[in-house]
């Protein structure tokens, strides 16, 4: 990346070809009347995205979803004009299935020429986890051997990326800064809920109460320097 930043261009891409939804029983510690209030009953719509920005002449991909048959993940970057090779990096916000699967395709890397970053408190925690329980993660990780990269928020990312901690949701959730967009991840699954009540947690959260506090503080973030806020979960239009 060169030293003078271009204004970054986003283009959600939403993995799932099929409506997604948040079940009622994902969030047990909200209330029934809540969830009556908001009309929520029947679940709280949701999505599976990756973000793809073009930022300095870069090709940068945010996450890169479940990687499952019915991925819209490639098709999306080709219909973008984007082969897999012309990825030049991915940014992962954290190490779960549905947002690192789809680095992989046929069994190899799905982005032969992309770097890979990912926070190094995250990478260390997983990879500080029993190896049969974290064995897809180390096969794609290993398929980027020599192209993955660790490093902690305060460093310098190519491109003017800024790292936010965002820890909770698992030991090193991180959302990312471009210019005047905010890649948060998982740091809410339910957005009608979570966001005008973030004390409450998906259980998928690993420790609630970082969670919570890292969710209020990204959404003040966003609302004080006026940045678009784009989730992992986030149903269309997939910004706040």
């Amino acid at each position: 990346c060169s030293t003078r930043q271009s204004e970054p261009e986003i283009h959600p891409i939403q993995d799932n070809s099929n409506p997604r939804i948040m079940g009622r029983g994902l969030f047990t510690d909200a209330p029934d009347s809540l969830f009556e209030e908001l009309g929520l009953e029947d679940g709280i719509p949701s999505s599976v995205n990756a973000f793809l920005v073009k930022a300095d002449g870069k090709e940068i991909l945010f996450d890169a979803a479940n990687g499952a048959d019915d991925s819209r993940l490639l098709p999306v970057l080709d219909s973008l004009g984007i082969s897999p090779d012309d990825l030049d990096m991915v940014f992962i916000t954290h190490l779960h299935g549905d947002h690192f699967g789809g680095l992989m395709r046929n069994g190899e890397a799905a982005f032969p020429n992309a770097e890979l970053y990912i926070n190094k408190v995250e990478y260390d925690a997983w990879m500080s986890m029993p190896e049969d329980k974290t064995e897809r993660l180390r096969t794609v990780l290993d398929a980027y051997r020599g192209r993955l990269n660790t490093f902690a928020p305060d460093d310098i990312l190519p491109c003017g990326i800024k790292a936010v901690e965002a820890y909770g949701h698992t030991p090193g959730h991180t959302a990312y800064i471009v210019g005047d967009i905010m890649i948060v991840g998982d740091i809410m699954h339910g957005v009608a809920l979570q966001l005008d009540h973030p004390e409450y947690c998906a259980a998928f959260d690993m420790d609630k109460e970082l969670a919570v506090k890292a969710r209020i503080s990204l959404i003040r973030k966003a609302r004080e320097e006026n940045l678009r806020m784009y989730g992992m979960h986030f149903p269309a239009p997939y910004f706040l």
